[in-house]
Parts: C-alpha cells; sequence; structure tokens
C-alpha cells in the first residue's frame, strides 16, 4: 500500500474475516478477506512500514460440545 498513510488504514477483525480499509489520493481501496477459523479479535495487531501492512492474529479453537452424564433418580 505505497502511498497510504497509516492513519488513512482502518482494519476491523471480526469472526472469520478481516475487513481492510484505505484511502489514498480520493481513492478508496476496500478488501475483505475471509479467514478458514474464527479469529480472536483481542490478539489482532498490525504494523505498517515502507508501504508494507502486517496483520497478525491468533486463531480461535473450536470448543467441542461439553457433555454430561446425568444421573437418573
Amino acid at each position: 500500500m505505497p502511498g497510504v498513510e497509516k492513519s488513512d488504514v482502518k482494519i476491523v477483525v471480526e469472526n472469520n474475516t478481516v475487513d481492510l480499509s484505505a484511502e489514498h489520493d480520493n481513492k478508496k481501496y476496500h478488501v475483505k478477506v475471509p479467514v478458514q477459523h474464527k479469529v480472536d479479535e483481542n490478539s489482532a495487531k498490525a504494523t505498517y512500514k515502507n508501504g508494507v501492512l502486517e496483520i497478525v492474529f491468533k486463531l480461535v479453537e473450536e470448543q467441542k460440545p461439553k457433555s454430561k452424564t446425568v444421573e437418573v433418580e
């Protein structure tokens, strides 16, 4: 993203998508990237240096349904 200022970049991480938008010279850029697994929104971090944007996040492990044996009284 050469030429785009760091302050013009907006990143939204939600469930299975990373939504990226930016504006430069009256041109708007937008891309929505699907992720195969659910993203841990709290772990997301981004760096932007020399026109290169790097986004790092952890994936949420799928929780298996809990089961409980119920005793008959």
